[in-house]
């Protein structure tokens, strides 16, 4: 039996989601940050919550919470400060390290988007507020959306994602210029495009609708146009370029933008370095992994977490390290990642016994070239890997004596 690495086709989404999706449109209210706007274009607008948005972008949390504490004080009746609440447990919960308990974080977490889903309902059976009511429901399933995620039970995930959606479409509905509700709608239409095959079928007949560039379109609509969402949809769209769309300079001027405003955010970090490496900027890519490899092993806040592992940053540098000619440091490196016990995420052991059997076939060297490359098939594939593996192997063949 085939080890799993899981990456494949269905748990790339996951994987998509997790780093993507969730801690962008399920969080996307706690995103909400400064704009050029005023509280005078948009009665919705709240000031002090707008700074707890950019607080907990800058990963100033305890700050971000006394602030959203007072807004709730402030404002009992309305659900913002109860979302915003529930949206920094999330934070919280996605950026716990690896292996730490988050029982009772968790537990915090469903009371907050309780309180939120409470005082949403109530807003919303007013006809004045209505609107107002509409989009935190959204957010709220949302909310609880991202629980189903952490907790893996996905297909609870699906239905209440549904009715997210629903919920964000008809605050479309009611007003078509409220840009902030394109963030929502960018990301569903993305990401279920995107999809596998099979698994896109299955979703579209749930109801998500599938559309690449609209989904990208609305995101950049949200970016250039929402009151609130603008940094939100920035670092949406540097997950999708980091991953799966190829970027290009403005891709990379987003990018830089992003983490020069928030530069002790692990997200923003990690993926300013991977537009780099994809916009072929190996050195500047590698200079990047150097200070978040440093920031991982010298445990600075929030950077050693179960989303990104000190194994996947070693992976990056190698990489660099090969795309910048410097073979024999990339096996170095991949040598002690290949050696290590516990290397996370799976997918990086098959990927690094790719690479490794690639440098070896090119040096010549057929014995450890046909090592790495059967280490490969030992797993499941994960982005072609096998098939890769499987070529090189019948190339050796070839050139066997």
């Amino acid at each position: 039996m085939r080890k799993k690495t899981g990456m494949e086709p269905r748990s790339l989404f996951l994987h998509l989601l997790s780093l993507a999706k969730f801690p962008g449109m399920m969080v996307a209210c706690f995103l909400f940050f400064s704009s050029t706007l005023t509280a005078g274009i948009q009665p919705l607008y709240d000031e002090e919550l707008d700074r707890a948005g950019q607080l907990l972008l800058g990963m100033r949390l305890d700050e971000a919470d006394s602030l959203i504490a007072n807004s709730i004080e402030r404002n009992r009746e309305r659900p913002a400060g109860y979302f915003f609440k529930s949206a920094a447990l999330s934070w919280r919960l996605f950026l716990a390290a690896e292996g730490s308990d988050t029982k009772k974080l968790k537990k915090e977490f469903e009371s907050a988007v309780e309180d939120s889903r409470r005082v949403a309902e109530n807003t919303r059976s007013r006809k004045e507020s209505r609107f107002e009511g509409t989009i935190y429901l959204g957010a709220v399933y949302g909310q609880e959306a991202l629980l189903a995620m952490l907790d893996r039970r996905y297909l609870v995930m699906a239905p209440l994602s549904r009715q997210a959606l629903i919920y964000i479409e008809e605050a479309i509905s009611i007003d078509p210029q409220y840009y902030d509700c394109y963030l929502g709608t960018g990301i569903y239409k993305y990401f279920t495009a995107v999809l596998p095959g099979a698994v896109k079928i299955l979703a579209e007949a749930f109801g998500f609708p599938a559309d690449r560039e609209g989904g990208l379109s609305d995101l950049r609509l949200a970016l250039e146009r929402g009151l609130y969402s603008r940094d939100a949809a920035g670092v949406m769209l540097m997950n999708i370029y980091s991953l799966t769309e190829i970027p290009d300079s403005s891709a990379g001027a987003l990018a830089a933008e992003l983490y020069r405003r928030y530069p002790d955010n692990p997200l923003i970090h990690w993926r300013y370095g991977d537009i780099l490496y994809r916009l072929k900027k190996y050195f500047k890519a590698q200079e990047i992994y150097q200070q978040v490899e440093k920031r991982i092993e010298s445990d600075y806040p929030f950077y050693r977490n179960s989303m990104f592992s000190a194994w996947s940053i070693s992976f990056r540098l190698a990489m660099c390290d090969r795309k910048q000619g410097r073979d024999q440091e990339a096996l170095k490196r991949l040598s002690l990642i290949l050696s290590g016990t516990k290397v996370t995420p799976d997918w990086i052991v098959p990927v690094s016994c790719l690479v490794c059997g690639e440098i070896y076939f090119a040096q010549g060297n057929h014995a450890l070239a046909e090592k790495n490359l059967r280490a490969v098939l030992q797993y499941d594939d994960y982005n072609g890997s096998r098939k890769r593996a499987e070529t090189l192997l019948e190339q050796l063949k070839l050139q066997a004596p």
